[in-house]
């Protein structure tokens, strides 16, 4: 077996950094249930292929899938890798050689795209401050207009740009917390777990008439290891497919190790 590996870092960027906000669409026809796939990629106006300044080849992005057996909502595997970082199986059918350090694991989720968006109020809060996303932008943006203490609804805003990622956290259910503070005159404050990963949300009781598929987050590959079976060999397929990178892809390769866990 062999995996990709993202690493956390007190050094490094924010998650939040790495989420697509709003969430990306799966390709038409692209089935990754089980089967993730090597995709290149394309500049977005032209369509052509996104050359590496390094190599002067096609760079190449891993897409996965995140399955709702493990992690019923999108937000749970945001957390979790928030909190120990990301690793998934690798397909050793994958040419691993296409890879290079600008190469990122995309990662999909069949609850990451809020299809009734429209209708529900804008978050709270867009962590990635975009216009139009959230409550804060509007208040601030038509606070002259407003008398103070007072709100404003933009559910319905011609201009809104959405779904915002972050709405994510209020749709949680509240009956599935684990521990929930009231706070009167606010949204309560709920904690959720998904294995040994605890999170907070603020639940705002709205509810989800449609959900789409999405690409969640794009994140690095910082290696990929080579589990070692009980004889202290690995899957040699794979391991071959690393090496044609390292002597193709120069210092732009992929690190790779073997390791018995």
């Amino acid at each position: 077996m062999s995996t990709w590996n993202v690493g956390v870092s007190p050094y490094g960027s924010s998650l939040e950094h790495f989420l697509f906000d709003p969430p990306l669409p799966l390709p038409d026809g692209v089935d990754l249930v089980n089967k993730p796939q090597l995709w290149a990629r394309t500049d977005p106006v032209s369509g052509e292929p996104i050359l590496d300044l390094e190599t002067n080849a096609p760079v190449y992005d891993v897409l996965i899938w995140v399955g709702a057996e493990h992690y019923p909502e999108a937000t749970d595997y945001i957390e979790e890798t928030r909190r120990l970082g990301a690793s998934r199986r690798i397909n050793p059918q994958l040419d691993l050689s296409k890879l290079t350090c600008r190469s990122r694991m995309l990662l999909a989720h069949p609850r990451a795209i809020i299809a009734s968006w429209q209708g529900l109020i804008p978050p709270q809060r867009c962590k990635k401050r975009l216009p139009y996303h959230d409550q804060v932008f509007y208040t601030e943006r038509y606070q002259d207009q407003l008398v103070v203490g007072e709100g404003i609804d933009a559910t319905h805003d011609d201009e809104r740009v959405g779904p915002c990622v972050f709405k994510l956290w209020e749709v949680l259910p509240k009956d599935e917390a684990i521990e929930t503070f009231e706070w009167e005159g606010h949204h309560p404050l709920c904690l959720r777990q998904i294995g040994s990963t605890i999170y907070e949300y603020t639940p705002t009781g709205e509810q989800v008439s449609g959900w789409q598929p999405g690409f969640l987050l794009g994140l690095p590959i910082t290696g990929i290891a080579l589990i070692e079976y009980r004889d202290g060999s690995v899957n040699t397929r794979a391991k071959d497919k690393l090496l044609i990178g390292v002597e193709q892809n120069g210092e732009m390769a992929l690190p790779f190790y073997q390791t018995d866990r």
